[in-house]
């Protein structure tokens, strides 16, 4: 997308002002100048996503804890207001109360997380208006592309970091090689952004180093039982399971699993084995599953807006809401350590050209790494640093996330060795 004179923009904006009218009720967009910088966010608060968004409250009393309710910018101080809207974790939700905060409520940037399913449409409306948009927690191929992202050109006011579905591949490559298996890989690949682009970009990887993927095809969600994939990877003889699907998803075809008698050796779940709420359900199952690890309490990072180490915030978390931290913590703080510092950087906080400026300069520190969108491996987009897990019965809590492989970041320490599922 060719980039556009602020004049432009706003006229776009206007345009969609008289077409959203309609679809939004009658409402028309805020355009009157004030004070108060307002800054959209949009999460799945409801829905089968939810599960990415239950750090949110401890991390904006964090942000109110550290500004006060006041950003200061070319020497000025502003108010700001967060405004939420939840997108019921559905991608046409998501987009209605992204135009909702655009043409209504005047928002000079948006903010988003969790999934292809609620960034993408985010970005896609932001993007279209001229709003700059920041998000994480969806790997970068699903974003750019699943977007229609050309990489000769990027976009102009959307940005985005979080892994990659290459980097993910890479990272699990050299743990599969450290535990003892048959070396055939089962993948459980839905019909949903992440599914498309890891079915189609894994197998060639995996292949080429040295292992055999079955891939029974593409599946909607929910699905009332895995049956089928679960008999093709039983025959082909899999000891080795990746895929990516939400928590609700990965009880039915972890217990179809054990109705069948299927018993791999590993298996990886993208979506559903970062939460400790989604593992404690399967108790005794829940012992030796994979997970990326996109942020722990151990990293070796720190927050550029409290000043707090991983653990330090981990530690927090969970003395001030009682429950065990997880790795979504690390990118909604990060997300905000971005949100304000563009905001701070950029000559007018409430001009969204010069706010697209100070984001697309982004530069900084976090505690997930380093963030700046010049780097790619995508335009318009930042990669940070993963390495691999596995759910271990822990002391305080019934389990802990172990890292057990940084064969691609060992400045990332490792907890313990890789090892097999235990059925016993």
């Amino acid at each position: 997308m060719a980039s556009n004179s602020g004049f432009e923009r706003r006229s776009v904006l206007k345009g969609m002002a008289a077409i959203g009218a309609a679809s939004l009720g009658g409402m028309a967009p805020a355009l009157a100048a004030t004070d108060t910088i307002k800054i959209g966010l949009v999460m799945p608060k409801t829905g089968p996503l939810a599960f990415f968004t239950e750090h949110i409250p401890f991390v904006l009393d964090q942000v109110k804890a550290t500004y006060g309710g006041q950003v200061k910018s070319g020497g000025k101080s502003y108010a700001y207001e967060i405004i939420v809207r939840d997108s019921q974790s559905n991608p046409n939700r998501a987009a209605e109360v992204t135009q909702d905060l655009i043409l209504n409520e005047g928002v000079s940037l948006i903010a988003t997380f969790a999934t292809p399913e609620t960034v993408n449409p985010v970005s896609d409306q932001c993007e279209l208006n001229g709003i700059p948009c920041v998000s994480n927690d969806a790997p970068l191929e699903p974003y750019f592309f699943g977007r229609h992202g050309d990489p000769k050109k990027g976009f102009d006011y959307t940005y985005h970091f979080f892994f990659s579905g290459d980097e993910l591949v890479k990272a699990l490559l050299p743990y599969w090689k450290k535990l003892d298996t048959n070396g055939l890989v089962g993948g459980l690949w839905p019909n949903d952004g992440d599914g498309l682009a890891q079915s189609k970009g894994f197998p060639p990887i995996i292949e080429g180093a040295g292992f055999k993927v079955t891939d029974p095809g593409r599946f909607d969600m929910p699905a009332s039982n895995y049956n089928s994939q679960i008999g093709a990877f039983k025959s082909a003889g899999c000891e080795i399971v990746t895929g990516v699907v939400p928590p609700p998803e990965f009880t039915t075809f972890w217990n179809g699993c054990a109705q069948q008698g299927y018993q791999p050796k590993s298996v990886y779940m993208g979506k559903a084995l970062e939460f400790p709420m989604a593992i404690a359900p399967l108790g005794e199952r829940a012992n030796g599953l994979t997970t990326e690890v996109w942020w722990s309490s151990n990293s070796p990072f720190s927050s550029s807006m409290t000043g707090q180490s991983s653990m330090q915030l981990a530690q927090a978390y969970e003395k001030a809401s009682g429950r065990q931290w997880s790795q979504p913590l690390g990118f909604r703080h990060s997300l905000f350590e971005v949100v304000f510092d563009v905001l701070k950087r950029a000559e007018d906080p409430m001009d969204t050209e010069s706010v697209k400026t100070a984001l697309a300069a982004t530069d900084l520190d976090t505690i997930v790494g380093h963030v700046n969108f010049g780097t790619g491996p995508l335009p318009n987009c930042s990669l940070t640093p993963l390495v691999i897990g596995q759910w271990s019965k822990g002391t305080k809590y019934p389990y802990d996330i172990v890292i057990v492989d940084n064969t691609n970041f060992p400045s990332i320490p490792t907890g313990g060795d890789p090892f097999a599922i235990p059925y016993s």
